[in-house]
């Protein structure tokens, strides 16, 4: 039998407060509210493995980019509500690394929501997707053991 996920089983966690104005017309979260939550883990993720936000690209040698995401709505959201994101590595491929976000909410106390993120990385000088670098792959394996 598969266990059940728990926010103690990630080491990257990001909290988020509902505001009353992310409901939309169905009384619920909007989408688009996920993926920008979706977007916060994310930065938090790379923070937490070392990349230096808000850099000037030019002068770094690569940086990571958002090559894919999706999102699956697995129970509404209402407010009031705090979320509590889970963010790891999922996957690492030659030329990405696969994350997902697993919200959980603390009102019904429950996997609320999974988000997926395809990250490539960039060469800025180049302009183009480069395979992943080593030093990325040791920076995921010491954040994630």
């Amino acid at each position: 039998m598969k266990q059940e996920l728990s926010i103690t089983d990630f080491k990257v966690r990001t909290t988020i407060v509902v505001q009353w104005g992310e409901m939309d017309a169905f009384q619920h979260v909007n989408n688009v509210n996920y993926v920008r939550w979706g977007e916060t883990a994310r930065i938090d993720y790379f923070k937490a493995m070392g990349f230096i936000i808000n850099q000037n690209p030019k002068k770094m040698l690569y940086a990571p980019i958002l090559g894919f995401q999706s999102v699956k709505y697995i129970s509404p959201v209402l407010y009031p509500d705090t979320i509590i994101i889970g963010t790891r590595t999922e996957e690492i491929k030659s030329d990405r690394f696969v994350l997902n976000s697993y919200f959980f909410s603390t009102q019904q106390k429950r996997l609320v929501a999974l988000k997926t993120h395809e990250v490539v990385i960039v060469d800025y000088n180049k302009q183009q997707k480069i395979a992943l670098p080593k030093a990325v792959i040791e920076d995921i394996n010491q954040l994630e053991n």
